[in-house]
């Protein structure tokens, strides 16, 4: 972790400050409502809160569910950027380009000139348990923040978009990768990934790092736009959590992030329900799927199921 001192100390009051709540979606018409109601109810103590919203390749009816908040709900904006898979066939590149597409309206946009805070969300499910009381936290911590991002009542999930000297040096699922021919999968995932997947207490206070996210980050405006986030890896060229470079700017230009333990967003990533286990096969499936394993080998026989599967 490079050693900083933040440029920015000093933070406004929320009091005298206007927050921009924002974030990238698809396929939330579910659960855009409830998830913007309640993160604009937990930032209820700014002096004003704006909205603005980056759909893309939504197959459910979340443009018309926009479109009726944007009626409903104060200061309420959003954008589609349509069906972006048709262009860009990477889905850390779709989210990348909508997040940037907030950095160009804060940076351009008349009504976001006096934004003083950001708050980036994801609004999949990720922010139930976020209260005015937490955001209240924030800005009572000494620590020098430029940016500060939540946690879980659970394992802390976000690893591949977490870079920290000690805890998490590398990109998770490539490590994971490379690791799979030297000890094979299930043990390479354990050692790359879950095991890192620390339960955090949230009285452990401002753990600082050089990027995290976990489905919700508080940006100082200068920071916010300092860099611009980013889907590939500019020099392998593999997909990459979008936050890693983009943090990997602001921490060059000398922004300071964390993670605040006390900041709950939920009790667990909706995602990390683990599938239920399919049922066991029998009979002659039993006999093909064990030649299968003897001849082309176990690996490689499972991911051909898996792609019959997906047919």
């Amino acid at each position: 972790m490079a050693l900083f001192s933040s440029k920015h100390s000093q933070r406004k009051p929320i009091a005298q400050s206007k927050i921009l709540l924002a974030g990238p979606v698809r396929n939330v018409a579910s659960i855009i409502e409830h998830e913007v109601e309640t993160l604009v109810l937990s930032l209820g103590n700014f002096k004003e809160i704006v909205c603005f919203v980056v759909e893309s390749d939504s197959s459910d009816d979340t443009v018309k569910k926009l479109e009726e908040l944007q009626g409903r709900i104060k200061n309420f904006s959003f954008v589609s950027a349509g069906k972006l898979s048709d262009r860009y066939t990477r889905r850390t590149d779709r989210i990348a380009l909508c997040r940037n597409l907030v950095i160009e309206a804060v940076n351009t946009d008349p009504k976001f000139a006096d934004v003083d805070y950001i708050a980036m969300a994801d609004m999949d499910g990720m922010n139930g348990l976020v209260t005015p009381q937490k955001i209240i936290d924030c800005w009572e911590a000494t620590e020098p923040w430029d940016v500060i991002t939540a946690n879980q009542l659970g394992e802390y999930y976000d690893i591949w978009a977490l870079r920290h000297p000690d805890w998490c040096p590398v990109d998770c699922w490539q490590q994971k990768h490379a690791l799979e021919s030297v000890i094979g999968d299930k043990p390479a995932s354990n050692l790359a990934v879950a095991a890192r997947q620390a339960l955090l207490d949230p009285g452990l206070g401002l753990i600082e790092v050089d990027s995290a996210f976990g489905g919700l980050a508080i940006y100082k405006r200068e920071a916010f736009l300092a860099g611009r986030y980013a889907g590939t890896d500019k020099h392998e060229g593999f997909d990459v959590a979008d936050h890693v470079p983009f943090h990997e700017e602001l921490r060059a230009k000398g922004y300071r992030i964390y993670i605040n333990t006390a900041l709950i967003n939920c009790a667990r990533y909706p995602d990390a329900v683990e599938p239920p286990s399919p049922p066991k096969p029998r009979g002659v499936f039993i006999i093909i799927k064990r030649l299968g394993h003897a001849v082309f080998g176990k690996k490689r026989f499972n991911k051909y199921l898996d792609s019959m599967k997906s047919m």
